[in-house]
């Protein structure tokens, strides 16, 4: 209990940003269309600002992780695979490749950099980011074969990786990567700015998730979801625990990111990769809101045992 007690307190200050976002949708009622500035805000400024201001610190000797994203991605390909493998053998319509992402592509974006770096210090921005990086990759490049009937075709994989190279938080990633082996400092009237938008990341970017999660109803979870969400919220961080075990030698700050990160509940982008596509749409959303709720019981237990 005292565990539960000191991780709610981490973590209480992200739910309070997306409960504002839902009470300031269920009372105020506005277009979602003025919601795209506030997306843009964070989406092209105080994300990549985070990710930026944080990788550029990157500590000597670590500029090549490429053992630490191996674990940590195939982490993520396996909880994909079991999701699918769910949804596969259900006896629902729905998609296989939509459970797939329920169980493994965690709120990186929105909550991973941010909610890393206030609970385990600004050590951990950078492998944040790299996870961040290496997710999406993945996510982005096998999700085109999982939901396509003849398989992946070369021009919408060329165009899916495309779409992951010119993604802000990827930019900033490099950017910072580059700024780093330079050995330059940024100037205040530079670095000032950053930081500020730097620490809007967090919530503004939860706000917004608490708007769009308003948007959308859950009225039930079946058993094929709740085993998904399960795999996402409790399997996936063991699963990288385990990793860790087995091929030790990592800084533990690094350890401790990855496993928060694979604990966090499934991605908003979910329902948006579900909603351009048009397929289970509405699974999407209960993936994402049922999530993200049960995720405040399991995430306080998980940031109280790595912090």
């Amino acid at each position: 209990m005292a565990v539960m007690i000191v991780g709610l307190g981490l973590v209480a200050p992200f739910f309070i940003y997306i409960l504002a976002g839902i009470a300031a949708e269920k009372t105020l009622r506005h277009s979602a269309e003025g919601q795209k500035w506030l997306d843009a805000f964070v989406f092209y400024i105080a994300l990549p600002a985070l990710l930026f201001q944080s990788v550029r610190h990157l500590p000597p000797g670590i500029s090549s992780p490429i053992g630490f994203l191996t674990l940590t991605t195939m982490a993520t390909g396996l909880m994909f695979l079991f999701g699918w493998f769910v949804g596969r053998t259900s006896k629902s319509d729905e998609s296989a490749a939509v459970y797939g992402l329920s169980a493994s592509y965690s709120n990186i974006g929105y909550m991973g950099p941010t909610l890393t770096v206030a609970v385990l210090g600004p050590a951990a921005g950078a492998p944040a980011a790299f996870i961040f990086c290496a997710d999406v990759l993945l996510i982005f490049s096998i999700w085109p074969a999982m939901i396509s009937p003849n398989g992946p075709s070369a021009r919408g994989l060329f165009k899916s990786l495309l779409k992951v190279i010119q993604h802000p938080f990827i930019l900033a990633t490099l950017a910072a990567l580059v700024f780093a082996a330079s050995g330059l400092t940024l100037p205040d009237f530079v670095d000032t700015p950053l930081d500020g938008f730097r620490d809007a990341a967090a919530p503004a970017a939860l706000f917004s998730l608490g708007l769009t999660l308003s948007r959308h109803k859950a009225n039930h979870l079946d058993l094929p979801l709740g085993l998904c969400l399960a795999g996402k919220l409790v399997a996936h961080p063991l699963l990288v625990v385990g990793f860790f075990l087995i091929f030790p030698g990592f800084d533990p700050i690094w350890i401790a990111t990855a496993i928060v990160m694979g604990a966090l509940p499934p991605a908003a982008n979910v329902y948006v990769m579900a909603r351009a596509e048009g397929i289970s749409v509405q699974l999407a959303a209960r993936a994402v809101l049922f999530g993200t709720a049960f995720s405040a019981i399991t995430l306080p237990i998980v940031i109280a045992i790595v912090g």
